[in-house]
């Protein structure tokens, strides 16, 4: 199977939820709606409302009994110890960074079967900071987001990037989906950071066989079968800050058709685009990796738009 067409089957993952979207529940319930006990895992994390999911993982709200804080919970599909990846790409690359725009990993632990979620099978968990707020998907499903938002927020996620590519991660999966904004920290424009590294790459971590990216945000060297680089995280976050500005995606369609119209040229920038913004975006998006400029360069062009 060639990367198209893996990508093109390749569900939309997101961040899972992580962002606090959903009402929160205390108890949870069968899909018969019958309400079942309360469940603690780790005798620490008291679960809630789910929040979201995953081909992966799903996302709960939980509550932590020792700190008294609410918390995100992501809890691995997996029920096989010898295929626990993405569990061990969440842990060994995103537990490890340190960063006001990326969504912290703050305890992992294993969920043994338990009867009162209907299984015997033991999962593992990652618990994480739990953004006040909605992920970039979310948000532009209501609105474009003003150029004000944009150069904020793509600022905010291309600090984030020049903090994980200086310690050799490429995060291979940017899109809105993966970009929580949160309003808690600022209740004007809010903060952007980035979520979801499972199917991140550095030295130890090679791309998954099964996915890489996510089909409307992969580069043109990604879709014809490269590998992915920190250049291929400027260009899907070039294709992001573009469907801020529009409220459409650069290469709108099926999978496939859009996968191949990135091997043909250049996205559309429409004439409303401030020319300000048409310069940096065409710099993003430059078909060629070497074109493009690094994240922390792009922190600079960005922070000048709202000058």
């Amino acid at each position: 199977m060639t990367l198209l067409d893996r990508a093109a089957v390749r569900a939309d993952r997101g961040a899972a939820g992580i962002g606090r979207q959903m009402a929160r529940a205390d108890r949870r319930t069968t899909s018969a709606g019958a309400v079942l006990p309360e469940v603690v895992l780790g005798g620490r994390y008291r679960l809630g409302a789910q929040l979201g999911g995953g081909s992966e993982a799903y996302v709960n709200e939980a509550w932590d009994l020792l700190s008294d804080k609410p918390v995100a919970v992501k809890i691995f599909r997996s029920t096989d110890s010898m295929d626990n990846a993405p569990f061990r790409r969440e842990l060994e690359i995103h537990g490890r960074l340190r960063h006001k725009n990326i969504v912290r990993v703050l305890d992992s632990g294993n969920m043994e079967g338990d009867k009162t979620v209907g299984s015997q099978e033991s999962r593992n968990f990652v618990v994480m900071e739990l953004v006040d707020g909605k992920d970039l998907r979310g948000f532009l499903q209501e609105n474009p987001a003003s150029p004000e938002q944009t150069a904020a927020w793509m600022t905010d996620i291309a600090r984030a990037l020049a903090h994980v590519h200086r310690r050799g991660i490429v995060h291979n999966d940017i899109k809105p989906g993966n970009i929580l904004i949160d309003f808690a920290s600022d209740p004007g424009l809010g903060v952007a950071k980035l979520a979801d590294f499972g199917i991140a790459l550095n030295g130890r971590h090679a791309a998954p066989n099964s996915s890489s990216g996510t089909p409307h945000y992969l580069s043109p060297e990604e879709v014809c079968g490269g590998t992915s680089t920190t250049a291929s995280d400027i260009y899907s976050l070039g294709l992001v800050a573009l469907e801020c500005l529009t409220g459409t995606k650069a290469f709108p369609g099926p999978p496939l058709e859009s996968m191949v119209a990135r091997t043909l040229g250049e996205p559309r920038i429409p004439g409303t685009v401030r020319r300000r913004w048409s310069m940096v975006l065409h710099a993003m998006t430059d078909p060629d990796p070497a074109g493009r400029p690094s994240a922390s360069h792009a922190v600079g062009m960005l922070r000048r738009l709202n000058w």
